[in-house]
C-alpha cells in the first residue's frame, strides 16, 4: 500500500485545532487594531481636536503653518473662559450645520489635518481673548486696556492675562490713519454680558473685533492647549490663576 507523503504539507492544513487558533489570533489583532483606531480617532476628534494655522495672524506667538491641539469649549463652564487664552471663532456669516454634517465635517478634518471639510465653506479663525463679558476696554497705541467689571482702574492687557502672551506692533506706514480698518486706537466701551473681545496677536493687518465687534459665546467653540509642530515651538498653553 503506497503511503501519503505529509513532508510538503502545510501544518496547518493538517491541523484544525492550530487553524482555529490562527484564526482567532487574527480575530484578536484585527479587533484590537479596529478598537485602537476608534478611540484614537475618538479621541482626536471629539477631545483632542487637531488645527493647522494657516495664517501669520497670532505670529510671534504662533507661527504660520504651526500644528495644533484644541479641546471643545464644552468641556469647560463659561468662567472658565479666560483672558489671554487663544480660541477658535466661528465667522459670523457661516450657516448653522446639522448635527450630522457637523460630525463628517469634524471627522474629515481630523483625518486630512484640517485641509478638506465639505460642509464648511469658511473655517474658524484664531483669536485671543483680550476682554471679558462686563470689562470696559479701549486702546492705545495697539494696546488694550482693560478695567475688570466693577473696577474703576484699567490695567494693560498683559497684566490681567492668564496666559503669557507678546504682541506684534511693527511701527504704521507714514500717514497711516489709526481709526480705519485694523484700529489702533478706540474710545471707552463696556462689553455686555456674553461678549468678548477678542484680538490677533499680530495687530497690524488681522481680523478682529476692531473690524467685526464683540463675539457671542456660542461662536467661540474650542481653546487651544497645545502646540506640537514645528518641534522647536512645542508648547503647552497653561493658565495662571484668574484675576
Amino acid at each position: 500500500m503506497e503511503e501519503k507523503s505529509y513532508v510538503n504539507k502545510n501544518i496547518y492544513d493538517l491541523s484544525y485545532t492550530m487553524r482555529k487558533s490562527r484564526a482567532r489570533r487574527i480575530r484578536n489583532v484585527t479587533l484590537t487594531v479596529l478598537l485602537f483606531f476608534v478611540v484614537m480617532n475618538a479621541i482626536l476628534i471629539f477631545c483632542a481636536i487637531p488645527i493647522r494655522q494657516t495664517s501669520s495672524s497670532m505670529e510671534p506667538n504662533i507661527k504660520r503653518n504651526s500644528f495644533l491641539l484644541s479641546t471643545p469649549l464644552a468641556f469647560y463652564s463659561e468662567s472658565k473662559i479666560r483672558r489671554g487664552e487663544i480660541v477658535l471663532v466661528e465667522r459670523a456669516e457661516e450657516a448653522p450645520l446639522s448635527t450630522v454634517q457637523k460630525i463628517l465635517d469634524t471627522a474629515c478634518r481630523a483625518f486630512t489635518l484640517q485641509k478638506i471639510h465639505p460642509f464648511t465653506k469658511e473655517t474658524p479663525f484664531l483669536s485671543r481673548i483680550a476682554a471679558v463679558p462686563g470689562d470696559t476696554i479701549y486702546m492705545k497705541d495697539f494696546v488694550l486696556y482693560v478695567a475688570p467689571k466693577d473696577e474703576n482702574f484699567s490695567y494693560t492687557e498683559f497684566e490681567l492675562n492668564q496666559i503669557p502672551y507678546s504682541i506684534d506692533i511693527r511701527v504704521p506706514p507714514v500717514g497711516w490713519n489709526t481709526q480705519i480698518g485694523v484700529r489702533g486706537n478706540f474710545e471707552k466701551t463696556t462689553l455686555k454680558a456674553d461678549e468678548y473681545f477678542v484680538l490677533a496677536d499680530d495687530r497690524l493687518s488681522s481680523m478682529d473685533s476692531r473690524i467685526f465687534g464683540a463675539v457671542k459665546q456660542d461662536r467661540i467653540k474650542r481653546k487651544i492647549i497645545l502646540s506640537y509642530f514645528p518641534l522647536n515651538a512645542l508648547r503647552i498653553f497653561r493658565s495662571k490663576s484668574k484675576k
